[in-house]
């Protein structure tokens, strides 16, 4: 069932703050939303992100591919090779690393092995949709 809010957008570019109309779709019975496919990400990291030029001009989508198609519900350490990058971002070897390595130096990611990596914590929750339920239905 959809709910509609106001959510308020920030221009990366200007600073500009704007609203916009959207509608959040509740999943689940009754007042208690389920959404296993939810990514939640912090404010604090989008703040840092956005304005990083260095993140945005392309290791933003390694990591916005890790948190949608890497997580698992309530962990922050994904597995991620070059294969799959390649294969779902289109990127060459050179640029995977190269993005990878930026997340890496910038403390966005941390190395836990071979592969492996972790997302520093508070970047983005998945499967909760915590203080959603206070939007009413449109």
């Amino acid at each position: 069932m959809p709910a509609r809010t106001r959510l308020s957008i920030v221009n990366p570019e200007t600073g500009e703050i704007f609203e916009t109309d959207a509608l959040v779709y509740l999943y689940g019975e009754g007042q208690k939303p389920k959404d296993r496919n939810f990514t939640k990400v912090f404010h604090a990291f989008l703040y840092d992100v956005f304005r990083d030029r260095e993140v945005m001009a392309g290791p933003f989508r390694l990591i916005t591919y890790v948190m949608a198609e890497k997580l698992h519900m309530d962990r922050l350490d994904f597995h991620l090779t070059f294969r799959e990058a390649k294969e779902k971002l289109g990127i060459s070897e050179k640029t995977y690393y190269r993005w990878l390595g930026v997340l890496l130096r910038k403390g966005y990611v941390k190395r836990i092995g071979p592969n492996y990596y972790a997302l520093r914590p508070y970047t983005a929750v998945i499967g909760r949709m915590a203080n959603i339920d206070y939007f009413e239905e449109g």
